[in-house]
């Protein structure tokens, strides 16, 4: 089953194969919120946000974890 890591977006939806999506949220090498590429970045904050769907992340873990995986992102563009 594929995940689409942009939901909202008509023009340029990002679809992953299942597989691909579990390798990269499952990718710790420097630090979950380390991410190498957008794809990683995008799975990974569809990762939490589904997680806080499902209510396995309260709001405060889930805007302190977004946070870090933000900010990282934001470092590593500069």
């Amino acid at each position: 089953m594929a995940i689409n890591l942009r939901p909202h977006s008509e023009a340029a939806p990002l679809w992953l194969e299942e597989a691909e999506y579990e390798r990269l949220v499952r990718r710790t090498e420097g630090g979950w919120s380390t991410c190498a590429d957008e794809t990683e970045w995008l799975a990974k904050l569809h990762y939490l946000r589904a997680g806080r769907q499902a209510g396995k992340l309260d709001e405060a873990q889930f805007e302190e974890r977004e946070t870090r995986l933000v900010q990282a992102w934001l470092r590593r563009r500069a």
